[in-house]
């Protein structure tokens, strides 16, 4: 059988980066359930391909909505200033947390 390396050459593989190289960070947060969607279209239209992926889970009673972003550290900041700037009713659980920094 063949190895992945002997299958496709070097130019065609995709690099894997670690979480720390690309230094990525998540926020977490909570919004009001019809808020949802406006914080999807912010957090796309701030950081584009910098999101690189958006968890979200109903709180008990389904009113607020738990949302965890994980972004690249280069727009963490504008993109929580932009939030709470455009959704009031956004509550950030905790500071930005980096991938791979001690708690």
């Amino acid at each position: 059988m063949n190895s992945f390396a002997t299958l496709y050459p070097s130019s065609r593989r995709i690099p894997v980066r670690s979480a720390a190289a690309m230094r990525i960070c998540t926020i977490r947060m909570s919004v009001d359930a019809g808020s949802v969607t406006t914080l999807r279209q912010l957090a796309m239209r701030v950081c584009g391909e910098a999101l690189e992926f958006m968890r979200i889970a109903i709180c008990a009673g389904g009113a607020r909505i738990e949302v965890w972003l994980c972004v690249r550290q280069s727009c963490a900041s504008v993109l929580s200033e932009t939030i709470a700037r455009q959704l009031p009713g956004a509550r950030f659980k905790d500071m930005p947390h980096r991938a791979g920094a001690a708690p």
